[in-house]
């Protein structure tokens, strides 16, 4: 079955519908931001431009041979979404980002992948120069400490630990005009910014084989050979080896693990393909139960926040993603939690790849 689930999302992805649903996503975000930038917007307002990229993005779907892949996208109103963690002996509040990417591939009726990531937007000011003078923020998404909610916001009030195996789990987008962003892990940002309190465009372009060293060997990739090892790793499993990691997958470029994207584009097409953010839920390989948890609270908390409003576009989201179960050994979590329910300022984005049968 594991076989056929990746032979599927491979005819998927190679598809005319795939790439005009690519295109059409990337489009859409960069008209998003577009619309922020003409209207002169500064990071101040950082929520408009979220909330612009939401409502372009909301309900964009494409079918393909039984094989379906849909958009859904809100924003949550309120008080920003900050949290608490300890910052060099001292307590710190910051927001938790201000976007949510969340990816999951269905099969016959159950989730067999699902990644998400945790993006701070970030615009640049004069000669396309990032502020990162908040070093606090960069800490918080590339080294996750323990945190908790905070009082006025919608992060459930209870501490959270949470691994970062895929060194993706916390991102930030730097945006730069007309209307485009560079993509990048936390964790390596926080290397590269060191003490500086800004970055520049033309340092951050030149970091492409930090992020790439494969380009170095490529006499080392056979690609016939790459072509064949989901197969093979389909037929030396045996049940019982769910924890075993599956980086083979990597090699064709699904289900993968990129740490940054140089533009609109090519983050899509690298999120499309379950490349992007941590993996927390996996029918095969090591996941993130933890990060699965605190997702499934989150998503909790919004569910309660908009059955007291009374707001069903909220209500419907969260019906979507939690529709479809887990695999037998994991079950979402979706239960009452402590929350404010005047908390907001986020935006969600969930993409699903349902194969069909």
């Amino acid at each position: 079955m594991f076989g056929r689930v990746i032979e599927r999302y491979l005819h998927l992805i190679k598809s005319d519908q795939f790439a005009k649903y690519e295109k059409e996503f990337a489009y859409r975000i960069q008209r998003g931001l577009y619309k922020g930038y003409i209207k002169g917007l500064y990071e101040p307002k950082m929520v408009m431009i979220v909330k612009n990229i939401i409502d372009e993005l909301d309900d964009l779907q494409r079918s393909v041979d039984g094989i379906s892949i849909s958009t859904k996208s809100i924003f949550i109103h309120g008080y920003k979404s900050q949290v608490e963690f300890e910052y060099y002996g001292r307590k710190k509040q910051r927001e938790l980002g201000d976007l949510i990417f969340i990816l999951s591939v269905v099969y016959r009726g159950k989730k067999y992948f699902e990644r998400f990531t945790i993006s701070q937007f970030k615009k640049s000011g004069d000669k396309l120069r990032w502020n990162m003078s908040n070093k606090e923020q960069l800490y918080l998404l590339s080294r996750f400490p323990t945190f908790r909610g905070v009082k006025g916001s919608i992060i459930p009030v209870e501490n959270f630990n949470l691994p970062n195996f895929s060194k993706c789990l916390g991102s930030f987008n730097l945006l730069f005009p007309p209307g485009d962003f560079i993509f990048t892990s936390a964790v390596p940002l926080e290397i590269i910014v060191g003490h500086r309190k800004s970055i520049s465009m033309s340092y951050l372009l030149k970091l492409w084989k930090y992020f790439y060293p494969h380009l170095y060997y490529p006499e080392l990739i056979d690609l016939e050979f790459i072509e064949k090892l989901p197969y093979i790793w389909f037929k030396i499993h045996r049940p019982g080896l769910h924890y075993i990691c599956f980086p083979l997958l990597y090699c064709i470029d699904i289900i993968g693990n990129s740490l940054y994207a140089p533009n609109i584009h090519d983050f899509v097409d690298k999120y499309l393909r379950g490349c992007i953010g941590e993996q927390v839920y996996s029918y095969i390989g090591i996941y993130n139960r933890s990060a699965l948890n605190f997702l499934c609270k989150l998503l909790s908390a919004i569910l309660q926040k908009a059955q007291n409003e009374g707001k069903t576009h909220l209500r419907d989201f969260v019906e979507r993603f939690f529709k479809y179960p887990y695999g037998e050994d994991e079950r979402g979590i979706r239960e009452d939690t402590e929350f404010n329910d005047r908390g907001g300022g986020i935006g969600i984005i969930h993409t699903l790849i349902n194969l069909g049968e």
